[in-house]
């Protein structure tokens, strides 16, 4: 039975781990309790409720997002920007300016005002610390209908007001929320987004305010637009976004990890291959110098002798068709009956290699024994 690769395995594994990850997520709704203000969000920290309440009250309700932040007057009357999570720039903030001078109603409600800080600059008002949370006393005709006497807020900043700028509400030392009247509309800043959230809207006359601060929508049936582009919903340019956002972009990165990780555990190496060093072959002559400088070195040339010895003995018995392990007394013995020269030639090459030789002695005795042997 044919083993089944541990690689085939592993991409089996991460490909259902990706399905059963697909299944898990899409079509999940939302949900966070941290503080989005988003109408996207049903959790105690969105505004979803907040929607669904306008809705109900008569009011058409929609979003801004997409490709840039551009609130119309003729489209929908009143703007929510509730605790947006990306700065606005200026840009941003002169198009809330045209739309208010044109008669809209823009509501702002933030904690901190850190992304907000150039649209309050552009009605001059400004966040500088903290106030006291709790269920605060409410004035000023906007809140007359529907009827609404008390704001409760968890977190609440301090608000800083321009000569325009007209509170409605304090905590008893400072202001936390203000209107200022801007061409034929009006900007509201509430220096708390708890009040517009679901965990908040039930708490005093919360819902009565929101209610009151979108009543020109409400009454004439107009549109409430919330504010989306900051919560981040627009087209990104960033690479990594697309990649974490989209499932093409996750399954490239799928396909990225299975790839790299086949390549790291099956050995392959990465980039182009490595040519092979091709030598040239060595000859014998090559590995004889070798032979003979390492005996040299050593200083054991006995060992040399005894191999040519060797070979002289066993080349000399071979020649005569006698066995190599004869003594070599008869070898010569037999090889005198037919070449007495040389069988006396052999004999002295044999007595030389039994005593020590210079190196041009030693390579002469080997053209010797080559002689020998080869000679029939």
């Amino acid at each position: 039975m044919r083993r089944v690769n541990p690689l085939y395995l592993l991409a089996a594994a991460l490909a259902v781990a990706t399905i059963v990850f697909a299944f898990a997520t899409v079509g999940a709704a939302p949900t966070s309790s941290a503080r989005t203000g988003s109408v996207f969000d049903d959790g105690p920290g969105g505004a979803a409720a907040l929607r669904r309440y306008l809705g109900a009250m008569g009011a058409r309700t929609t979003t801004l997002e997409g490709d840039r932040f551009a609130p119309d007057a003729s489209t929908a009357s009143v703007l929510f920007i509730l605790g947006a999570t990306e700065a606005m720039t200026p840009a941003d903030a002169q198009n809330v300016k045209k739309f208010v001078s044109a008669g809209g109603t823009a509501v702002v409600a933030t904690d901190v005002g850190i992304f907000e800080r150039p649209l309050l600059d552009a009605f001059d008002v400004r966040i500088n610390g903290f106030a006291s949370p709790g269920t605060h006393p409410l004035f000023g005709p906007v809140f007359a209908d529907p009827p609404a006497r008390s704001l409760s807020v968890d977190r609440v900043g301090s608000l800083s007001l321009g000569p325009k700028a007209l509170a409605l509400a304090t905590d008893g030392r400072t202001t936390i929320a203000a209107a200022v009247r801007e061409g034929r509309g009006t900007f509201y800043v509430v220096a708390s987004l708890g009040p517009f959230l679901a965990a908040g809207l039930g708490q005093a006359d919360n819902a009565r305010v929101a209610l009151a601060l979108a009543h020109d929508a409400v009454s004439s049936g107009g549109g409430v637009a919330f504010d989306e582009y900051h919560h981040g919903f627009h087209p990104s340019t960033d690479v990594l976004v697309l990649l974490q956002s989209t499932w093409p972009g996750r399954a490239l990165v799928f396909a990225s990890l299975a790839g790299f990780l086949y390549l790291v555990l099956s050995g392959r190496r990465l980039g182009p291959p490595v040519p092979l060093e091709v030598r040239p072959a060595r000859s014998s002559l090559e590995f004889i110098r070798g032979f003979a400088g390492l005996v040299r070195r050593s200083g054991h040339g006995e060992i040399a002798r005894r191999r040519l010895r060797r070979d002289l003995r066993g080349g000399l018995a071979r020649a005569l068709g006698l066995d190599p392990a004869m003594p070599f007394d008869r070898v010569l013995a037999t090889l005198g009956a037919a070449d007495r020269e040389r069988a006396a030639e052999a004999r002295s090459v044999d007595d030389a290699l039994g005593r020590r030789l210079r190196e041009d002695q030693l390579l002469r005795t080997v053209g010797q024994i080559e002689r020998l042997v080869g000679t029939r």
